[in-house]
This record gives C-alpha cells, structure tokens and sequence, in this order.
C-alpha cells in the first residue's frame, strides 16, 4: 500500500509566498471512469490534468519520497503521465479532498485481474487527518461499487508506519518479494498484503468512530485555513 504517513504532520518549511496547489475544477480532461465517494469530512473524486502540480508536490514531500516508486519532479513530467493514464483502461486514480475543495492526499485502484485489483499511489499529506477518512472511502469504492472479491497491496519493507497500518485495516500479510523495485536508484522489497471483501464489513465499523473524530479535525483544518487566507 502505498499510503504515506509521518509520526507527526508536519510539513516541510517553504517560502511562505508559495501557494500550496489547490485541487483541479470540475469538468477537465478525466479518465474515463466517474466513480466518486464522499463521508467524513473528505471526496474522493477522478484526478484531473490539473491536479498534476498538486501531485507533484506530494508524491516528493520528504514522507513520500523512496516509498511509492519514482516520481515526476515537475508539472510537465506530471502531465505527461496522466496524458498516458486518462487512455488507461482499468485503473482508477483519485484526488481525496477536502469538502471545500482543499486536495488532502492520492489514492489509485489500479492492475485489475478479474475480480481483484491492487491498491496504492496513496499519500496523505501530513496535516490533514485524512487517512482513515479515505481508507473507508476507497475501500467502499472498491468493494460496492467495483464489486472487486480483494484488494492487492505491495508495500515498501522499510515503511513500517504503513506495514502497521495496513495490518490495522485488516490486509493479510501474504509474502515478501525481495529487491522487487528500483526506487530512487536502489532496490527495495516489497511485502505483499491482501484483502478479501467478506472481511472489510466488520473492519469497517472498527474505523467509523475514528473516522467521525478525523472530520471534526478536518473541518478544523479547513477553518485554520480560511482564516489564514483571509489574513493575507
């Protein structure tokens, strides 16, 4: 899984002039697909061409970088990839956001082999409680909607936040494939997880409390970052 956490949000010190890269309007070039979700506080909705400054910027936070593959280092590189994706057939790339729109993380349902797909491409940037919120989303995305049997994930040996994480959601640990990527120049392996869609029900109702409390934080977020707009 390629969902990405720190210990602490917290993220990297910029020029405070930057303007953080909001999520795209509605109603730009999209992948096909027009599956969406929404609950607790966050969207998951299909990434658009103007998501890429967004994604290029989270996939390269120091939390992401070495742990979800090689990543595009800028916006042109970025649209490239998703000129590429939006012909793809059976993979689904979301931007999870924010209810007022504000883009809080990445998430990919993608590799689909009959009833089974992989999940990944997924960070959370490390300010907004939006992990628990988008795991349920994605989860019902890919188990009601897409009607999938399991969920595949391939993690990165050294992540053990995520390794922990993806144990709490209930994925089974299945293997281990050594030096299975390159990823920024050295090889990595990778531990192999599974989840099957008869267990996610009860996992589910396990998270929802969680989930309840990350939408107050987000909302709280979200109103932090009204004010601070406001003041400039």
């Amino acid at each position: 899984m390629s969902l990405t956490l720190l210990s602490a949000p917290a993220i990297p010190p910029r020029n405070d002039e930057q303007t953080l890269p909001q999520a795209a309007p509605w109603g730009q070039l999209t992948m096909q697909h027009t599956l969406h979700a929404e609950g607790f506080g966050v969207r998951l909705r299909p990434v658009e061409m103007g998501d890429a400054p967004f994604i290029v910027w989270l996939r390269n936070l120091d939390h992401a970088r070495g742990r979800v593959g090689d990543s595009a280092t800028d916006t042109a590189a970025q649209q490239a990839w998703l000129k590429a994706y939006f012909h793809r057939q059976g993979d689904y790339y979301f931007i999870i956001e924010t209810l007022g729109g504000n883009a809080a993380g990445a998430y990919g349902i993608y590799d689909l082999t009959g009833d089974s797909a992989e999940s990944g491409r997924w960070i959370v940037r490390p300010d907004v409680p939006a992990a628990i919120p988008s795991a349920i989303l994605a989860f019902e995305i890919a188990f009601d909607k897409l009607r999938l049997r399991e969920l595949r994930v391939k993690t990165v040996s050294t992540n053990t936040n995520v390794l922990s994480l993806n144990r709490k959601l209930g994925f089974r640990q299945t293997g281990v494939e050594p030096a299975a990527r390159i990823i920024g120049g050295a090889s990595v392996d990778l531990v192999h997880f599974l989840l099957e869609a008869k267990d996610w029900p009860k996992i589910r109702e396990k998270f929802v409390p969680l989930a309840r409390l990350a939408e107050q934080q987000i909302r709280e977020w979200e109103q932090a970052q009204i004010k601070k707009a406001l003041k400039r």
